[in-house]
């Protein structure tokens, strides 16, 4: 490839990067996996590593098999719930890597074929643990936020087989990086395959979650009630000749006594007819009172005689005057009228008095002046 080419393909993957990073648009992930990796190489190694070139993809787990590139170093990624997924470095990272933590800089990288070594997979493990995270702070849609949380190095494998083997989610977003190393001493290349989780639903309050099965069913469910405006009564003749279009008279306001049934004819509510929103409604006015079940204890009672003491409802203390008072007319007119008690009451006064306490007693029933024992003869 010419040079001029070469530098074409640079230029171009760097105006890809920069329309990513639209403006006043969230957050790409590819652009927080830009600064992430730039930030973690800069503080974990001390290593100018910048992305000059991002895509990504998502593949289900068979169309890994035509994406993930060949003679790389290939190493796990643990995240949570059981999750796996997966990195692979190239030649020139790798050494580029192990270059800046054994003597402090990067070369240029020769065309040494050797075989990676879980060395290789030790020296790149804090570069992964520290890039993954920065991205995923750096991140703000929440789907991409997901994808990045809680993945960190977990083992290498030993080739591009296994890798693809650990794979058991059923898709996968894929990230192409390209590197520059060194301020453009090297330039790598850097593959992540991390599981695409959808996006988490918001959480629903307490209850309602719990409810929308219900809710489904009450959705299908049918429910049969039937409008009463009034009863007619007709001749069996006239009944026999009814048509389609017939009409009936109402007697008296009916509209707003409309009976509602239910699909056995049981009379549930008494509602107002009328319309809402140009159909017809019913507004409820009443409620029927719910009628007491019979107590199932309850035996049969035999009718007997009704104890006295029950009855009795009057007072012992209160004396009942059953029997009027005659009351003599010059009496009345002398205006000295009193009530004479009964004699019953009488007798059962006098019983325990002496006789002088007895003659004083009837002597003040009398109206005669106290003390007097005899009748005045001008009287």
């Amino acid at each position: 490839m010419p040079p001029e080419a070469d530098t074409d393909s640079v230029i171009q993957r760097k105006l890809a990067v920069a329309r990513d990073e639209g403006q006043g648009a969230p957050r790409s992930i590819l652009r927080a996996m830009r600064l992430g990796l730039a930030r973690a190489a800069a503080d974990t190694l001390d290593l100018s590593m910048t992305v000059i070139g991002a895509t990504q993809c998502r593949r289900s787990q068979d169309g890994l098999q035509d994406t993930v590139p060949q003679d790389r170093l290939y190493v796990l990624l643990s995240g949570p719930d059981g999750l796996l997924g997966g990195a692979c470095f190239d030649r020139v990272c790798v050494t580029s890597v192990i270059q800046q933590q054994t003597m402090g800089t990067v070369f240029a990288v020769s065309g040494n074929e050797r075989p990676f070594t879980g060395t290789d997979a030790a020296m790149i493990a804090p570069l992964v643990d520290a890039f993954l995270p920065r991205a995923k702070d750096l991140s703000e849609a929440p789907v991409d936020r997901l994808c990045l949380d809680g993945y960190q190095f977990a083992a290498r494998t030993d080739d591009r087989r296994n890798l693809i083997l650990s794979m058991e989610y059923e898709s996968f977003r894929l990230f192409d990086l390209t590197v520059e190393i060194g301020g453009g001493v090297a330039q790598g290349q850097i593959t992540l395959i991390l599981p695409d989780q959808p996006e988490p639903k918001e959480a629903a309050p307490d209850g309602l979650g719990e409810m929308s099965g219900l809710e489904k069913s009450f959705g299908v469910m049918r429910a049969e009630l039937t409008a009463v405006i009034s009863r007619v009564q007709l001749p069996l003749a006239a009944f026999a000749g009814m048509q389609p279009g017939d009409l009936l008279p109402l007697i008296g306001d009916k509209l707003d006594k409309t009976e509602v049934l239910t699909i056995e004819g049981q009379r549930i509510a008494v509602a107002r007819l009328g319309q809402c929103r140009g159909m017809r409604a019913l507004r409820l006015n009443e409620r029927l009172p719910e009628l007491e079940p019979p107590n199932p204890d309850a035996g049969f009672s035999e009718h007997g005689t009704p104890d006295a003491t029950a009855l009795t409802l009057v007072d012992p203390d209160i004396i009942e005057h059953t029997s009027s008072v005659e009351i003599a007319a010059d009496t009345l007119d002398s205006g000295s009228a009193r009530a004479v008690p009964p004699v019953a009451e009488v007798e059962q006064n006098f019983a325990h008095l002496s006789p002088e306490q007895a003659v004083a007693e009837i002597s003040e029933l009398a109206g005669l002046p106290a003390g007097s024992d005899e009748l005045d003869p001008a009287g």
